[in-house]
């Protein structure tokens, strides 16, 4: 009776790791994974939360900034703004780990017959996808 306890108790705690539509953020790879498997689903509150926190923070200046030029004919959503103004990503063929020092990474895409590499970095909730860098382009 005791045996059949703990194997159901054993079974109760690893039921809730099978699901597959939970985000992972615990590698680069699978960071990046759960980023395009919600883009593509259009699930675009998962997707965003794919971001790093200053990719958000600069998605929110930016949406601000068109809010006040459109004088509030926009909304400053920095959500709507990003899936606005980035193309959904073509069919990814393989997403690999290029490098990894520290807190920050960087991930190869392949789609296409291209390769890009995305930088990756740690948070507190896991690796994020950080765009920073692109999004201080004008």
């Amino acid at each position: 009776m005791r045996l059949f306890f703990v194997i159901s108790l054993l079974l109760l705690s690893v039921l809730p790791l099978g699901g597959c539509n939970r985000p992972s953020y615990e590698t680069p790879v699978r960071a990046y994974q759960t980023f395009l498997r919600a883009v593509q689903r259009g699930d675009e509150k998962t997707a965003y939360s794919a971001l790093s926190q200053p990719t958000q923070e600069a998605l929110k200046q930016k949406a601000q900034t068109v809010a006040n030029a459109s004088a509030g004919a926009v909304k400053a959503d920095p959500v709507a703004f990003f899936f606005a103004n980035v193309a959904p990503p073509p069919d990814v063929a393989e997403v690999t780990l290029a490098s990894e020092t520290g807190d920050t990474a960087q991930v190869n895409v392949v789609f296409s017959q291209v390769q890009r590499q995305v930088r990756m970095v740690r948070e507190t909730s896991g690796w994020k996808i950080d765009l920073t860098q692109s999004l201080q382009q004008p």
